[in-house]
């Protein structure tokens, strides 16, 4: 391969492939999330350089190296989401792996103008609609929810009321019984505020003798 060959087919593309992986690399650095910098820029690179190899391989198409590509950020995308009492975390970052890759993909492509439309997009979407989301309120999350209390019609009726206001339920109410006390398990969908609403309206009554979100 001639230089002058070398540099549009090889070098250019990995370097279009690093400046996109440091840039939104950069973005999860600012904002403190986690697979930032070093994780973005090998995402891409990692991508670019599977698709150029590729290409010296008899027979291989770029389309079967793309689906292969798509597979290995599946799953190292979720490696990186966790779910902790019903909320789950590193959607987006898991999102943005995978736009990484096609970012990559695009790159060693060498469709430039893909990948900085792409790019302008990806960090609008990181920057612009996150603002958007904050505005707009606060995210809806599931508890699981374990009362023990007497019997108490107040009780029950709170239960339901905060059921009734829910988005959805998770499951039955179950109801068991140990030594004249009622062990209540209820699980439902609803914002921050209503469940902290719901915990206090729970607190604040003399027959409930202990409230614990699991």
């Amino acid at each position: 391969m001639l230089f002058p060959e070398f540099i549009i087919d090889i070098l250019l593309p990995l370097a279009v492939a690093a400046a996109v992986g440091l840039t939104l690399g950069l973005e999860r650095e600012l904002s403190r999330k986690p697979a930032g910098l070093r994780t973005q820029f090998l995402v891409t690179v990692g991508t670019a350089i599977f698709v150029l190899a590729g290409r010296s391989i008899p027979g291989m198409e770029s389309g079967r190296i793309a689906a292969n590509v798509v597979t290995g950020l599946g799953f190292l995308g979720a490696g990186v989401i966790l779910q902790h009492r019903g909320t789950v975390r590193g959607l987006t970052t898991a999102a943005l792996i995978w736009v990484n890759g096609a970012l990559g993909l695009a790159a060693a492509m060498k469709e430039y103008v893909l990948v900085g439309m792409g790019v302008g997009l990806t960090l609008a979407a990181l920057r612009v609609l996150a603002l958007i989301e904050k505005r707009l309120g606060e995210k809806w999350c599931i508890l699981e929810y374990q009362i023990t209390t007497l019997e108490n019609e107040d009780v029950v009726q709170a239960v339901y009321e905060a059921l009734s206001k829910c988005r959805f339920q998770e499951g039955p109410i179950a109801y068991q019984r140990l030594e004249g006390k009622f062990l209540m398990h209820i699980s439902f969908c609803d914002t921050p505020t209503r469940h902290r609403e719901f915990m206090d309206q729970l607190r604040k009554m003399s027959d409930v003798t202990d409230v614990r979100v699991l």
